[in-house]
């Protein structure tokens, strides 16, 4: 019993699909696509030109393909194995009938694919080609992936063998070039008119001061635990737009990917310096384009005593879990966000992540 594998795809592989030209017509019928092997026309001939010019000779074929008699395969009767190579899938059917002799369905594999549907007359591979552990390879300007249909019975007992192994090579054809016809297109312009808002980048601020929120001179020095006080300042902002810092820390250095660093506020806006015990480190005021807060002024242990802090501040519309002001309050032992809900600062002990809509714009600073 010989089995045939039909490949239905590649049958019809550069057909036309129908007739081209329609007696006493002046219209063409032409197909909806055409593939071929190898480039009908040189690539070159599809690119703008500053001018007109005739069609060239290459592409007239390309438009006004010759009629081509349709093919057709001879009819042979019921086939025990049909394939179907779709545009990324292959299908293949087993006609249980005409494979008596391999009874046990789950014993077939398409490379390492098992069964997809099993029912009393066909059983069905339905797998991506990428899928089964197929090979691809380029034979005579066509795409090729190549499967294996096997059948591996279980070992024999005794002298006996009832069933010998199946192996069935199946080939899956594309051509690589692909041309598609649209005939009679003729495109449709609807003006539209489309509003946006430019505006300049922001400015960013971050200011030392004194507890009178003056700006202390260059070399100002302060005591070890003292605070100090900063002012977080933006350019001209929206209306309901506010300023917000997301992020502090400081290191020794002025490199901000330093190691040694210590973090003062993270997390979208949570004072984390806050939870210390005895801090004094704390969001005071907000509002609009700018916003006070305040550190505990601190030292790292065997290094320079110059302190760097590096600040990543944005502007939102609304408060949100990616846009406050939070403070640990230890006596209710709970965030609290300096002008909103405190639900927004629950997050502050996690990850704080974007759970609202709305607009902002960040920007990195340094002091």
């Amino acid at each position: 019993m010989s089995l045939v594998a039909c490949l239905l795809w590649t049958v019809f592989s550069g057909s036309l699909g129908g007739p081209v030209q329609v007696t006493n017509s002046p219209f063409y019928h032409l197909p909806m696509f055409l593939d071929a092997p190898e480039p009908v026309v040189a690539q070159e001939l599809f690119l703008p030109v500053p001018h007109r010019r005739p069609v060239p000779a290459g592409i007239t074929s390309l438009l006004l393909p010759v009629k081509r008699p349709q093919q057709s395969v001879q009819g042979t009767g019921p086939r025990a194995v049909e394939v179907f190579c779709g545009g990324d899938q292959i299908f293949v059917r087993v006609d249980r009938f005409q494979v008596r002799s391999w009874t046990n369905p789950y014993l077939f594999r398409l490379g390492t694919c098992r069964v997809s549907k099993v029912n009393p007359r066909f059983l069905y591979f339905h797998d991506r080609l990428t899928e089964c552990g197929g090979e691809s390879q380029i034979v005579g300007g066509q795409l090729v992936y190549s499967f294996t249909l096997s059948y591996t019975p279980p070992p024999p007992q005794g002298f006996a063998i009832r069933v010998i192994p199946l192996t069935l090579p199946i080939h899956c054809h594309y051509n690589r070039f692909h041309y598609s016809y649209k005939v009679g297109f003729r495109p449709q312009v609807q003006p539209k008119t489309f509003l946006k808002s430019t505006r300049s980048k922001l400015s960013f601020s971050l200011t030392v001061c004194n507890e009178h929120w003056e700006p202390v001179p260059e070399g100002q020095e302060f005591v070890l635990g003292e605070l100090v006080y900063f002012i977080a300042q933006s350019g001209v902002l929206l209306a309901g737009e506010s300023l917000y810092v997301d992020s502090c820390y400081a290191t020794s250095t002025k490199d901000p990917d330093s190691q040694l660093r210590v973090d003062i506020i993270t997390n979208y806006g949570c004072m984390t310096d806050s939870r210390r015990e005895g801090s004094s480190s704390y969001f005071l005021s907000a509002g609009g384009a700018v916003l006070k807060f305040s550190v505990d002024a601190l030292l790292f242990r065997a290094v320079s005593q110059v302190l760097y802090l590096h600040c990543s501040m944005s502007v939102s519309l609304t408060t949100s879990h990616v846009s406050k002001s939070c403070n640990y309050n230890t006596a209710a032992g709970r965030w609290e966000e300096l002008e909103a809900s405190p639900s927004v600062c629950s997050c502050c002990d996690s990850t704080c992540t974007d759970g609202q809509d709305g607009e902002f714009r960040t920007s990195n600073v340094e002091n």
